[in-house]
């Protein structure tokens, strides 16, 4: 069964390896002179996105860990990202960009964040979910404790109970 999923999935290592020789270099020629055209916004993306970029290196099978710390990093991001689009003719590429100490602890801290709440959010379920069981336990004897006042100890045994009882 595995093999059969593996064998139906794509790689985007794959489908660039079927390219010819003119398909990649035009592929890496059009990805360069995008980068050079919008070097600000390239570069908020290569720092912005370093925590992303490292939890999907570090830890590739974790696939939930990386797409919380991905998208809580990509608000981050988002923030600064959409601050130097509205100033893009102003900046004319200078490398100021990255001196702004607050977006540099917005857009890092947001993946913190992220990261905080993948470790943290599944204890805080378990305690309260515990808390629920107990608190339906108590709930349950109570009950119990009422019935036993109004029946007595002695519960009378069904049918069944009293044919087991006899059979022994």
């Amino acid at each position: 069964m595995k093999q059969k999923n593996k064998a139906n999935e794509i790689h985007l290592t794959d489908s660039f390896k079927r390219l010819n020789w003119l398909q990649k270099g035009a592929l890496a020629f059009f990805l360069i002179i995008l980068m050079i055209t919008t070097f600000p916004i390239v570069l908020i993306l290569m720092i912005g996105l370093l925590p992303t970029i490292t939890v999907m290196y570090t830890d590739r099978r974790n696939y939930d860990k990386q797409i919380i710390i991905g998208c809580f990093n990509l608000a981050g991001v988002f923030f600064y990202l959409f601050r130097v689009m509205g100033d893009y003719a102003a900046h004319n590429g200078r490398f100021d960009i990255v001196g702004d100490v607050t977006m540099l602890i917005l857009m890092l801290g947001a993946a913190a964040l992220g990261l905080v709440l993948y470790n943290e959010l599944p204890a805080l379920y378990i305690y309260f979910a515990r808390s629920n069981y107990k608190h339906r336990i108590e709930k349950i004897n109570q009950r119990l404790e009422k019935l036993s006042e109004e029946w007595g100890i002695d519960i009378p045994a069904s049918n069944n109970e009293e044919a087991e009882v006899k059979n022994r």
